[in-house]
């Protein structure tokens, strides 16, 4: 218990951190969704996840600090290119290794992790930067607690995000098409299906949903090349192995399970490791039960 606080005032706190962990939840939830399809399509771990985020949230940098863009405005904008990013990625490169070994999968998304970061680096430059202005800026009290409007307003953009991201998948004959593929590409090709073009798509639709949370997240979390996107693809990492590794609704679970700790933890224990209880339940979840404790069956 930290020693300014008596038992009453740390007590309030919980109902703060428990509602604040709701909403980051939702983020870490659509953050984990993308990386969930493209492990469960593909049967690939990318590794650069985290660097797909980190440039959608520079482009809306830009968008926003040098041309005056609304942040908001700007999620169109990094779905196209995020799924863009996606879908040649797949082509160019993930399509060559998918009979590859999986260690010469690893390295080849692993060069992509470097190849990003570093461009970034180069081009960006290693300064911590933020986007400077957002039409929800500010902070709004409700019940007595008090919220982060831009992270109120990601946080129902990504429950919105969310909501078209399961119907997609569940009521169109495309969305059909890539969970027939996630469950078994053999019988999805005997049905008609190609599993080449679901591969692509679902990295394409991978990528696009992070490109939506890096838009939102950019709104009030600083971004630097190094340090951003390896926090993220951690964060995504542990939601998805606590939901399930490639089950997209054990992943959502997951990332409001990661924010509970994160943000619970915070106040009941020590706000400077914030992000090691998360860790720790990652490696805990990894050793004890590696196919995740929310996982519900299947990969949806």
């Amino acid at each position: 218990m930290p020693l300014q606080f008596g038992w009453i005032e740390y007590l309030n706190l919980v109902p703060q951190a428990f509602f604040s962990g709701l909403l980051m939840g939702l983020v870490y939830a659509l953050v984990a969704v993308g990386l969930a399809l493209i492990w469960g399509v593909a049967d690939i771990v990318n590794f650069a996840y985290g660097e797909y985020m980190l440039m959608a949230m520079y482009v809306t940098l830009i968008g926003s600090n040098n041309y005056g863009i609304d942040p908001l405005f700007m999620i169109p904008v990094n779905v196209v290119l995020l799924f863009a990013a996606g879908y040649v990625t797949y082509k160019l490169v993930i399509k060559r290794v998918m009979d590859a070994p999986m260690l010469s999968q690893i390295f080849v998304t692993f060069g992509i992790l470097l190849i990003l970061r570093f461009g970034m680096l180069f081009v960006m430059g290693p300064n911590t930067r933020s986007v400077e202005t957002f039409m929800f800026d500010g902070a709004v009290v409700i019940a007595g607690l008090n919220f982060s409007l831009p992270k109120i307003v990601t946080g129902v953009v990504s429950l919105v995000t969310l909501a078209v991201f399961f119907l997609f998948l569940n009521r169109t004959k495309t969305g059909k098409g890539i969970r027939a593929t996630a469950q078994d590409p053999e019988a999805a090709q005997v049905m008609g299906i190609d599993p080449d073009y679901m591969n692509g798509l679902a990295w394409g639709i991978g990528s696009a949903t992070v490109g939506v949370a890096g838009t939102m997240v950019a709104t009030f979390f600083s971004m630097q090349p190094e340090l951003t996107p390896t926090t993220w693809t951690l964060f995504a990492f542990a939601s998805v192995a606590l939901g399930g590794f490639g089950n997209i609704l054990g992943a959502v679970a997951g990332g409001m399970v990661i924010s509970m700790v994160e943000h619970l933890g915070g106040v009941l224990l020590n706000p400077s490791y914030k992000e090691l209880y998360i860790f720790l339940v990652f490696i805990l979840v990894l050793i004890y039960k590696p196919e995740g404790i929310l996982n519900w069956g299947e990969g949806e």
